[in-house]
């Protein structure tokens, strides 16, 4: 039997090789930069083990190419259907949350908890969340900070969520907005 899941690797140059894995519905994870394609294909096997590899899947390369485009500073937003099921509602309403922090600014782990009606004594609980984004860069976690102002937790390593950062300031250097 088939598989509903396709998949592939692609790579960003100066980043690295990013896996893709989508449902007829929509893109289900996107895995961040890594070193090696064999990387790139270990994380899409531990998070997918029954995805088929289609390379040549037009959905998969769209999203490849808008990837490619925002990595390169050519694009803001990635526009893609998002196939998110088997999520919880409060990871839900934390992703949508995120998805709304535009491009170039940052927002804190107390303003997301905000936004979900969870106070700030609910800002780990929705930096768990942050956390298990299975979409970064679509949903921009990396632009999520810290209320003192600095980079905490992010899949791809402290190091990468600055360059994100510093990509969309479009300065090299990152200008944090800490307002709540």
């Amino acid at each position: 039997m088939a598989s509903e899941l396709s998949a592939m690797t692609f790579e960003a140059p100066t980043w690295g090789w990013i896996s893709l894995a989508a449902s007829p519905q929509g893109l289900r994870m996107l895995g961040l930069p890594r070193r090696t394609e064999q990387a790139a294909l270990d994380y899409l096997q531990q998070q997918y083990r029954d995805a088929e590899l289609a390379l040549g899947a037009p959905f998969l390369l769209d999203v490849a190419a808008q990837v490619q485009a925002y990595l390169a500073g050519e694009l803001e937003q990635i526009a893609v259907t998002l196939d998110l099921r088997g999520h919880t509602p409060f990871e839900l309403a934390v992703w949508a949350a995120v998805a709304r922090i535009p491009f170039g600014q940052t927002r804190t782990y107390s303003w997301v908890a905000d936004q979900v009606g969870g106070g700030r004594g609910a800002a780990q609980a929705a930096g768990a969340a942050v956390g298990d984004n299975p979409v970064p860069l679509i949903v921009p976690c990396h632009r999520v900070i810290g209320s003192d102002g600095s980079l905490h937790g992010f899949a791809g390593g402290l190091e990468m969520k600055a360059r994100l950062l510093a990509l969309e300031s479009g300065q090299g250097m990152l200008e944090l907005n800490t307002a709540d």
